[in-house]
C-alpha cells in the first residue's frame, strides 16, 4: 500500500471521530441559566422592638444558624405537598439561607441600636452575649393554591463569659405570596423575616434586661 492512501486513511479517521464528538456535543442538554436574588431591603418600622429600652454596652455576637442539607443550600426551597422537597427552577439566593438569615438579624439589631456592637460569627472582636440556633423551616408551602412563605427559628442565648445558656425560644412567621413569580416570592421571605427579627430583637432586650438586674 502506497504512503498515499495510509495517509489518506489516517485523514478519514480522524474526520470520522472528530465528526461524531462534534455530533455527541451538540446533543448534550443546555446548561441552566440561574438568577441569583438577594433578601429586598429590611422594613425597618417592621424589625423595631415593640418598646426601645436603653442601649446596652454589650457586644453581641450573632452566628450562622444551623440548617440541615435542603435549608443549607442556595435553592428557594418549595413544598408543594408533604413529604416532598422542590426547589424553584432557575433561581437561587445570592448565598445560603442560613448565612442570610444572619446577615438579616444583624442588620435588624444594628438599626435598633440596642447594643454597643454587633458582630457576625467571623469576627474576631470578643462578645459578651451569642445568640445562636437553628433554621428549622425556610421554605414556601401551598395553602388551598396559595404560596406561603414559612420561616422557623430555634433560638438560643448564651452568655459568653460563664459559657451558660441564658434563655432558648422558637421563632416563626408565616407570609402570604402576593403571586406566584419568583420575585414576588423573595418580596415575601422578606416581609417574613422582618416580623421574626422584630419578635427576636424583643425577645433578646428582655433577656438582657433580666441578666442585667441579676448583676
Amino acid at each position: 500500500m502506497s504512503r498515499y492512501l495510509v495517509s489518506r486513511r489516517v485523514a478519514l479517521a480522524w474526520l470520522s471521530v472528530l465528526f461524531f464528538t462534534l455530533s455527541a456535543c451538540s446533543v448534550l442538554p443546555e446548561s441552566e441559566t440561574l438568577t441569583f436574588y438577594r433578601l429586598p431591603s429590611p422594613n425597618l418600622a417592621a424589625s423595631e422592638p415593640s418598646v426601645l429600652q436603653a442601649s446596652s454596652d454589650a457586644v453581641l455576637r450573632i452566628d450562622v444558624p444551623y440548617g440541615d442539607r435542603a435549608v443549607d443550600s442556595t435553592r428557594i426551597l418549595v413544598i408543594p405537598e408533604p413529604e416532598r422537597i422542590s426547589a424553584y427552577k432557575g433561581a437561587r439566593w445570592s448565598d445560603s439561607a442560613p448565612a442570610l438569615f444572619r446577615d438579616r438579624l444583624i442588620d435588624a439589631f444594628r438599626s435598633a441600636g440596642v447594643f454597643r456592637t454587633v458582630v457576625a460569627d467571623n469576627s474576631a472582636l470578643a462578645a459578651d452575649i451569642e445568640l445562636s440556633g437553628d433554621l428549622t423551616w425556610f421554605h414556601v408551602v401551598y395553602r388551598d393554591g396559595v404560596p406561603v412563605v414559612r420561616i422557623a427559628y430555634d433560638a438560643t442565648l448564651s452568655d459568653m463569659k460563664s459559657s451558660r445558656i441564658m434563655a432558648s425560644q422558637r421563632f416563626s412567621a408565616e407570609q402570604p405570596v402576593q403571586g406566584k413569580q419568583v420575585p414576588e416570592v423573595v418580596q415575601a421571605y422578606g416581609q417574613a423575616i422582618d416580623q421574626l427579627s422584630a419578635r427576636v430583637l424583643d425577645w433578646v432586650q428582655q433577656q438582657g434586661r433580666v441578666r442585667r438586674n441579676a448583676k
